[in-house]
């Protein structure tokens, strides 16, 4: 299967997860609304939504506790002109505050390698701050590495 199909596919899948209530679902369209609904203090406008579930490029995985979203991982299939062929970027990573500590997460980015795996996708990668220690700690135990400890991310403002 191509890369370009990574979404394409398996939009509206659910996968139980070893909770009892908890099952991981992949957005596509017709899922504007809960992408909306999660969008916090910033949410999308439904236009918005609907071009991130549309667009073949975009996984974004919700967990849910029975009908209730309760985390998502957001990511994107970046395509590379050396090495593999894409790569996945994990943009967004979020549990209800209330739902932490309790394999959300780690359900999430085991069902997003997963989905890496089937498609051909073989490396993902993920920006935090090293003073995160939470999120330190909670991307090494998932056996994420750091391969250069000096690596900084730039950040550019293009205004209109």
């Amino acid at each position: 299967m191509a890369p370009r199909e990574l979404l394409a596919q398996g939009a509206g899948e659910s996968t139980k997860c070893g909770r009892r209530d908890l099952t991981i679902r992949r957005l596509g369209p017709g899922d504007e609304e809960i992408v909306v609904q999660l969008g916090g203090e910033r949410p999308l406008t439904h236009a918005q939504a609907a071009d991130l579930v549309a667009d073949e490029r975009t996984v974004y995985l919700v967990a849910f506790d029975d009908e209730e979203p309760v985390g998502y991982v957001f990511a994107h299939q970046l395509p590379r002109r050396h090495g593999d062929p894409s790569q996945l970027f994990v943009y967004d990573l979020e549990v209800n505050e209330s739902q932490r500590r309790r394999g959300i997460a780690t359900a999430l980015m085991r069902e997003l390698e997963q989905i890496s795996r089937e498609h051909g996708i073989r490396t993902g990668f993920v920006l935090t701050n090293s003073s995160n220690d939470p999120a330190m700690a909670f991307y090494e135990s998932l056996g994420g590495v750091r391969p250069n400890e000096d690596d900084a991310m730039w950040e550019f403002n293009y205004p209109a």
